[in-house]
């Protein structure tokens, strides 16, 4: 189980880059990863890409979100090594930015349980200047793609979180009581109950009936405030405030959720009634071919299931009519998939198959690409750090006091060592990067080749949706027919 969280910077990137980095916490910078910068120069990219975003030019450095500080806590009861969650965080952050924003990701292992810290820049790495879209779906995104890492690395996850966040011990029993735990088993109940009322009295009665424990008392805060304990509770169990239960539990929003439910059946039977009656008047004004060339008309969406009707005079001439809806719909379903994919109801599994292996051969391909991808975004940076440092250095070596020259320029100091640390262990010759029509020439270059392969990895991802939304509408003609053949079977 992870849990995560994220933390807008607007104060010091550098500091939270220094606390996330720490070699103590890090087993001595063993776990630390950096994408899309060397470490040595990270805060000179992160500051940077700040500085080719038109909104954080206009606006004052207090106001600034500068980076996204992203903690992900793994539970003890997760068998997880540092490195693998060090990989997870990695993934994580490929999977939501595409490599698009520079971060690092460092695990720490000197608390109880093993955590990443996650920092990452607000503004693209290509000096684009386009940031983050920063809004509640990012949350919900970083939570979903936490969760779905979780499952692929068999660790355990907490499902449809509703209302108040649970406690540990809350999901230890939701984990493993096949009930649920107490709250859970208390909130099953209420929304069984909540089914059956017509206001708020009449709900506590029917808890009552179904033997839950209530008390009611008043609050200066929540007003009235009603307690609830499970049927079988003892005197010991603790008693649970409904507000406590979630955020559709408390006496006001129970009382709206019977309100809703009322209104929601009074209009359904109104509009079944305004339908009723509109199909009447329809069939009341046709001739007797129009009603005949009606009858032929396929009005399901969906094969119905006649199996388990009871045939009584009273329904036998609406389960013939169904049943010769559902042959219509079975032959229409046919035609469509033989139109659309050339496949036959026979053949149906066998072209799920080939667009499943299809996908599997595209999302290898894809891997394929992102390492060489990553390497050329990370030569990128790294030429351009250069480019842009170079000079400093020259006047830092050439500097009367460069004590005192260093405290001034440090950051762009050690992004020009960083740089040229990583391009001469790259075997790469930088002295044509000092001359500016060349390098801009190069840097050209270099930017389209990482275009050309980021197009070719995004009309893939494009394949593969595509893929899945046939192989959607595949399975979902295949349950169709799948029923309708199996009930022809049966009355065989």
């Amino acid at each position: 189980m992870a849990v995560t969280k994220i933390i807008k910077i607007k104060a010091s990137v550098e500091s939270c880059i220094d606390y996330a980095t720490n070699s103590l916490k890090t087993n001595n910078g063993e776990l630390v990863k950096c994408i899309g910068c060397e470490l040595g120069s990270a805060k000179y990219s992160f500051l940077t890409a700040l500085s080719n975003n038109d909104y954080h030019k206009s606006h004052k450095d207090s106001e600034l979100v500068k980076a996204y500080h992203i903690i992900q806590s793994f539970s003890n009861d997760d068998k997880i090594t540092p490195k693998e969650a060090n990989a997870i965080g990695l993934e994580m952050m490929e999977r939501m930015f595409g490599g698009k924003y520079i971060f690092i990701c460092a695990t720490h292992t000197d608390k109880g349980h093993i955590h990443n810290h996650i920092i990452v820049s607000s503004v693209e790495s290509a000096r684009t200047g386009k940031m983050i879209n920063d809004d509640l779906s990012l949350l919900h995104k970083l939570r979903r793609t936490s969760d779905q890492l979780c499952r692929e690395h068999g660790l355990n996850v907490i499902e449809k979180p509703k209302g108040r966040g649970k406690s540990y011990k809350e999901w230890f029993e939701d984990t493993n009581n096949p009930k649920g735990s107490k709250k859970q088993q208390l909130r099953d109940l209420i929304d069984s109950q909540i089914k059956l009322s017509s206001d708020f009295d009449d709900f506590l009665n029917h808890m009552m009936e179904a033997g839950a424990k209530i008390e009611t008392r008043t609050s200066h805060k929540y007003g009235q405030v009603t307690k609830y304990k499970l049927p079988e509770a003892s005197e010991n169990d603790h008693w649970n405030r409904g507000y406590r239960l979630g955020s559709g539990y408390s006496n006001q929003m129970i009382t709206k959720r019977i309100e809703r439910r009322i209104k929601f059946e009074a209009d359904r039977e109104a509009l079944k009634k305004e339908r009723a009656e509109a199909n009447k008047a329809r069939r009341d004004s046709m001739s007797k071919a129009e009603k005949a060339i009606d009858r032929t008309q396929l009005k399901i969406s969906s094969i119905v299931d006649t199996s388990k009707m009871e045939i009584t005079s009273e329904n036998y001439k609406k389960i013939m009519w169904y049943n010769k809806q559902n042959a219509m719909l079975a032959e229409r379903i046919k035609g469509e998939i033989k139109k659309k994919y050339g496949v036959s109801y026979t053949e149906i599994k066998s072209k799920i198959s080939k667009f499943t292996a299809e996908n599997k051969r595209i999302a290898q391909e894809i891997r394929d690409y992102k390492e060489p991808i990553q390497e050329l975004r990370k030569l990128i940076e790294n030429c351009q750090i250069y480019i842009d440092t170079f000079k400093i250095n020259e006047r830092y070596e050439a500097s009367k006091d460069p004590e005192r020259y260093y405290e001034n320029h440090d950051i762009a100091l050690n992004a020009f060592a960083a740089a040229e640390d990583y391009l001469s262990r790259k075997g790469f010759d930088t002295s044509f990067l000092r001359d500016k029509e060349k390098s801009e020439k190069f840097m050209t270059s270099l930017r389209n080749r990482l275009e050309a392969a980021e197009d070719t990895v995004l009309t893939a991802e494009e394949e593969i949706n595509k893929n899945e939304k046939a192989i959607a509408e595949l399975r979902k003609a295949q349950k169709n027919l799948d029923k309708f053949h199996k009930k022809n079977r049966d009355e065989i």
